[in-house]
């Protein structure tokens, strides 16, 4: 009896951890080449550095130099109003909260701007070193999650990036990452793919929690990609993005219904900044 529970549960346990890894890559659901819609920015949002997807075909923004939230509507193609939070700074991401916002500059400093017009600022304990450049919330557990560009933290090599989770109401970075990701390793991933152009780095300007999956998706400016990951971090998929359509991209938000919004600065070959929007298509998730 004992050997066949034993076998039992082993049956179960691989049937468990094979229907997780054919679980598909949401990333297979966006056409890469072809943007439902694009969105050429104004002048003030050339260096648009993160966005935040609002209700009613809006979204949040925010740009390398001015501490302003700038709100932009997709309908006009406009900006419809502007929330001044702090002074001038390097400004990387922003999320929206219930009542207000988030926004992560590139020292570690993270601001908290509340509907009445208030700022906070907390010292998560990641630096300039970290380079901390991509902010999400996690509705699920309450906490956010930082991406760092730099230093993955103490003990990790130099091809290691870190993204660790903050305490839902201290801010603080908790001391080991709560994912890293080896650069090396979603370099050969994208190569057994065999897509064409493959990647040879990857540093995260941006992240994102698919609201669908719950799979991570971490942009990477430097590099042009985006990768997929599981829940527990797993390497899903690796997307090549064209420099055409993403000059240098740096933001990253979803719809609620997993429609994706991707932001890039103007870069070295662009004229403005500008948002892909990608509506997703369930046929092709399935593929």
């Amino acid at each position: 009896m004992k050997i066949l529970l034993a076998c039992l549960a082993a049956t179960l346990l691989a049937s468990a951890t094979a229907s997780a890894q054919s679980a598909p890559a949401a990333l297979r659901s966006y056409d890469w080449q072809q943007p439902t819609a694009t969105f050429t920015l104004p002048k003030e949002l050339r260096e648009v550095s993160g966005i935040a997807f609002l209700a009613n075909q809006r979204v949040g923004c925010v740009e390398d130099q001015t501490g302003t939230i700038y709100i932009y509507n997709l309908a006009t193609k406009r900006v419809e109003s502007k929330l001044v939070f702090g002074k001038q700074g390097d400004y990387e991401d922003i999320v929206r909260l219930q009542s207000g916002w988030l926004v992560l500059r590139s020292d570690g400093t993270l601001f908290k701007h509340s509907d009445q017009g208030s700022t906070t600022s907390y010292a998560t304990g990641l630096t300039v070193a970290n380079n901390p450049e991509g902010l999400a919330y996690d509705q699920q557990s309450g906490t956010v999650l930082v991406a760092c560009k730099g230093s993955a933290g103490v003990g990790q090599p130099d091809q290691k990036r870190a993204l660790y989770r903050l305490d839902a109401k201290t801010f603080r970075a908790e001391t080991k990452p709560a994912y890293v990701l080896d650069v090396a390793e979603l370099i050969a991933l994208d190569r057994r793919q065999g897509k064409g152009t493959t990647i040879n780095k990857f540093a995260p300007s941006a992240v994102a929690i698919h609201p669908l999956s719950r799979h991570l998706f971490v942009l990477a400016a430097s590099g042009n990609a985006l990768v997929e990951l599981d829940e527990q971090g797993t390497a899903l998929s690796v997307q090549k993005l064209p420099r055409k359509l993403f000059p240098q991209p740096e933001g990253l938000t979803f719809a609620p219904n997993g429609d994706l919004y991707i932001s890039s600065e103007m870069g070295d070959n662009g004229k403005s900044g500008m948002i892909q929007f990608f509506r997703a298509s369930t046929i092709a998730a399935n593929k």
